[in-house]
């Protein structure tokens, strides 16, 4: 069974509110961090959420557009090349909103990491979005596009991916920091 994105992202997250909701630290000063921590997750993880789903909607639209590529029905492949363009500027502007929402929130020190190879990622996946809607929406209106803005934005949502991936792995190091 394949894990959808949405579980594979979100579990290590609540997977950490728990842990630290479970009531195992000790002291004063370790509690107010440990809250701080918590909150901070609890906070971000409607955020995170919302990015996670947007990927997923994007990426639905993409293998839709390539099915009717593979077609080789042109009709088709009109039709969900518009829709896919309209699904880039959706996503590249809901992934500027999750952006801004995700700067908005105040780390606590230990996440400090996590948080800026977070906002790392979504810079990198904004850049990545706006040249691929650049370049889809040439194919679209002139029937060709700079394949170089298109290597861009495959390259830019390559890094974006591996720096998500990062900021998942800081994540458990981050829930396995002895309390």
């Amino acid at each position: 069974m394949r894990m959808r994105a949405t579980e594979r992202y979100l579990i290590p997250i609540l997977a950490a509110i728990l842990v630290l909701t479970s009531g195992m630290v000790v002291g004063c000063a370790q509690k107010r961090s440990t809250a701080k921590l918590e909150t901070y997750l609890e906070e971000s993880l409607p955020i995170i959420k919302r990015h996670v789903e947007t990927t997923e909607i994007g990426n639905q639209a993409n293998r839709t557009f390539l099915a009717a590529v593979s077609s080789g029905n042109q009709v088709k492949v009109i039709k969900e090349l518009t829709n896919y363009v309209d699904t880039l500027d959706w996503a590249l502007g809901r992934t500027d909103s999750v952006l801004l929402d995700f700067k908005k929130l105040t780390p606590p020190p230990e996440a400090r990491t996590f948080h800026s190879l977070v906002i790392e990622s979504l810079i990198k996946e904004q850049a990545g979005l706006g040249d691929m809607l650049s370049y889809y929406s040439s194919v679209l209106r002139y029937g060709f596009g700079d394949d170089k803005a298109l290597d861009n934005a495959n390259t830019l949502m390559l890094e974006a991916q591996k720096i998500w991936l990062q900021s998942q792995y800081e994540l458990q190091d981050l829930m396995q920091k002895p309390e």
